[in-house]
């Protein structure tokens, strides 16, 4: 099977760590009809760190901004991949041949699909994007 990957850029957030923040976050992103196609939130404390990945980011750092949440933006990979035992492995390994390193990554698969899609930080992400995605 082939991968599907490409560049997206990955919004990360520091946000308070209460009941609702999140609510109204995702709120103000829909009322602009900002699609979110990934999001991860990390098991810190407070405050708290949000990673997502939207179809309009600029919009979606003006909104950010609006509503005085602080961000950093960053490019991560897109990476469309099977969604059964192997997929991940077979993923992982031609990143590994290549000697790029995975610095985090978070999945999930698409039901119905037989797809699953992960973003990845990558250490090297102009060389990832330029692999021969085959597994």
């Amino acid at each position: 099977m082939k991968f599907k990957c490409e560049e997206v850029e990955q919004l990360s957030l520091t946000l308070e760590n209460r009941p609702g923040i999140l609510a109204d976050l995702c709120a103000h992103l829909s009322d602009r009809r900002i699609n979110i196609r990934a999001i991860t939130v990390l098991d810190n404390t407070d405050p708290g760190t949000v990673r997502l990945v939207v179809d309009q980011p600029k919009a979606a750092q003006e909104v950010l901004s609006e509503a005085g949440v602080a961000y950093t933006s960053d490019r991560c990979l897109a990476l469309r991949m099977p969604n059964n035992p192997g997929g991940f492995a077979g993923m992982a390994h031609i990143l590994s041949l290549a000697g790029i390193n995975i610095d985090y990554i978070y999945a999930s698969g698409l039901a119905g699909t037989g797809a699953a899609l992960g973003i990845f930080h990558v250490s090297d992400l102009e060389r990832a994007l330029a692999l021969e995605w085959e597994s």
